[in-house]
């Protein structure tokens, strides 16, 4: 009886908390928007998104007006809660989703609401179902059936294909494409009249396009729109057309690159403006300038150079004429820089540049420290869409310091100061589809020096350096990337030796990963590295894009570096393999590789961790 007493007694007290603890703090109440107190003003704790399987939830958030306080900034107020923003949200998603294929897509909400603190967490559920998928894709030629057979074949290669989901935006590319198809035949009045019949119980769209070519056109008169400071003539230098030639899509495409490249313009449109029957078609160019000076300020992380920052000032129209000059300093646990950058487009030339590189700079690598103070005017010329070159004159001075005796004992004679002065020439051959991430094309470069002799200067050498790179996309989301690298270091007078910080070497993030920096080839008894006057490098990689921003990537990296000149050392290559991670990003992919060398240096880890900004080539 005592015990059953005490029981209840405990019971009763349980019972006491209990009640404490629903009725005595502020519980959360799951309400919908129409049920939140309009007379107050809440405000956002957090924001829940599920049921999202194909779109991630930070795509979906950047859609939303509403927002979270950012978890850096925890000083912040938290934003406001707007129900008729709200609102406005719970309508976009539904249409967001259907731009991207999902048709039947819902979206259901609650609110988890904590009375006392005002503060309301948001909770959005997604029904996704399943996407439209594109049925059959025609087009119909009205007028121009000469053409039909190699638009049949551009259909095939459209973002919009048979099979995969019907988005609007892969809709809205196919037709430019189309377009700038046309525009290549000289065909500039071409009209389109686009239709995608969606058939929701089936979920398939059925798209047709009928096209009207019109009649080979010739290019006319160009105007120009929205410019303050920058001149006219700055703008119409840069066209790549004249007036009665051939119109044609790649013209202006070159135009509209040209004028980029000035970094003058915050938007350039370019616009035909045919008018039946007149065959001479105007072009209209509407630019908005931006302001000509800008200060970039940046920093980042690299497992080489570990924390690096920069800070740049730039007038993009120095003294008018599109004219650069640029100010910048930048450092990291490698490289020190202050630099001053002339640039002077259209020297001697509508396809020249002329440059001017000046300035300090310190370098801090595996076995020796360099202070150098450089001077390098630059001609380049671009001779076609794909090929450029360049003549440059390279004059500095150089002191080595940090440099072990074990290592000036095998580079004998060791100069550790003195002017380097030479000339240098080069090309690139780029036929790659994309400057940051290539998926198809390949490039061939190829770089010349000499230093010394009638040049003046200490020092008396010659380098030759030469790479192939080829993408082969093996599926849609596949590509295979390879490239060889061959270098060469010689000195003009026998019994010279090429200079440490001239000499070529091998090892590391955009070399041969899983060895590190400079870490594969000839080491000193001090265990730092010797470098060569030859060297060879190589990559197979396979790079899988598995989302819109995530990729991987598998390698295969091969190198080695030899005391010899012209002594391509094949017969004893070093191996590495790995993989890695990609992120996509507008300067490139943030990249993640994981390298295991076969056979690392005595005292080396068997691993080694990469991360950088870009593809590693």
């Amino acid at each position: 009886m005592e015990m059953n007493l005490c029981v209840a007694s405990g019971c009763v007290a349980g019972t006491a908390l209990l009640a404490f603890l629903l009725l005595g703090s502020s519980p959360l109440l799951a309400i919908p928007v129409e049920e939140l107190d309009p007379n107050r003003e809440w405000r956002i704790k957090d924001l829940n998104i599920s049921g999202n399987n194909q779109i991630g939830s930070s795509e979906l958030q950047d859609v939303l007006s509403i927002k979270t306080r950012p978890w850096y900034a925890p000083w912040q107020s938290r934003p406001v809660f707007d129900p008729a923003v709200f609102a406005s949200d719970l309508e976009r998603i539904p249409r967001f989703y259907q731009d991207k294929g999902y048709y039947e897509a819902k979206v259901t909400h609650d609110l988890s609401v904590d009375d006392s603190e005002g503060l309301v967490t948001v909770n959005l559920e997604v029904s996704e179902n399943d996407p439209i998928r594109v049925g059959q894709i025609s087009a119909d030629i009205v007028d121009a059936p000469e053409l039909k057979p190699e638009l049949q074949a551009l259909l095939k290669k459209l973002p919009l294909r048979e099979g995969e989901i019907f988005a609007v935006d892969a809709y809205q590319r196919s037709e430019s494409q189309i377009k700038e198809f046309f525009y290549d035949k000289s065909r500039a009045a071409i009209t389109i009249q686009r239709k995608a019949e969606v058939i929701l119980d089936r979920h398939v769209a059925n798209v047709s396009y009928i096209l009207n070519a019109g009649p080979e056109t010739q290019f006319g008169a160009t105007t120009v729109e929205g410019l303050k400071d920058v001149e006219e003539s700055v703008v119409l230098r840069e066209l790549t057309y004249k007036p009665g030639e051939a119109f044609a899509g790649t013209k202006l495409r070159n135009t509209e690159k040209n004028l980029r490249e000035l970094d003058l313009f915050s938007q350039i449109v370019i616009e035909p403006q045919p008018s039946l029957p007149a065959t001479s078609v105007p072009v209209k160019v509407r630019l908005e300038e931006k302001p000509p000076r800008e200060i970039k300020i940046g920093i980042g992380y690299g497992t080489e150079e570990q924390l690096r920052g920069q800070a740049r000032w730039r007038n993009n129209n120095w003294l008018g004429g599109g004219r650069r000059l640029e100010v910048g300093v930048k450092a990291s646990f490698i490289a020190r820089e202050l630099d001053f950058h002339f640039l002077q487009p259209h020297f001697l030339g509508p396809n020249n540049r002329f440059m001017v590189n000046a300035g300090p700079q310190q370098f801090d690598e595996p076995g020796y420290f360099l202070d150098a103070l450089r001077l390098q005017p630059k001609i380049e010329r671009k001779f076609s869409d794909h090929l450029t070159g360049f003549l440059a004159y390279r004059v500095e001075y150089d002191r080595l310091s940090k440099v072990e005796p074990a290592t000036i004992q095998v580079l004998q004679p060791f100069e550790k100061k003195g002017l380097l002065s030479g000339l240098s020439a080069g090309f690139l051959w780029n036929n790659a589809n994309d400057p940051l991430n290539p998926t198809s094309g390949w490039t061939l470069s190829f770089l010349g020096e000499q230093f010394g002799s009638f040049l003046g200067g200490k020092f008396d050498l010659y380098r030759l350096l030469g790479e192939a790179r080829g993408y082969y996309p093996l599926a849609e989301k596949t590509v295979f990337a390879s490239r060889l690298k061959l270098g060469f270091a010689e000195p003009l007078h026998k019994g010279k030796e090429v200079p440490l910080f001239e000499r070529l070497y091998a090892g590391g993030s955009d070399s041969v990963r899983g060895y590190g920096r400079s870490r594969l080839g000839p080491l000193s008894t001090s265990d730092d590295p010797l470098g060569g006057r030859s060297l060879i490098e190589g990559s197979f990689e396979l790079r899988q894009q598995f989302t819109d921003k995530i990729g991987g990537a598998l390698f295969v990296d091969f190198g080695q570096v030899s005391l010899r000149s012209f002594d391509v050392p094949i017969d004893n290559l070093r191996f590495s393999a790995g993989f890695g991670v990609r992120y996509t990003t507008p300067v490139g992919p943030v990249r993640l590789d994981l390298g295991f060398p076969f056979r690392p240096p005595n005292g080396d880890r068997a691993w080694q961790i990469h991360f950088s900004i870009g593809q590693s080539f």
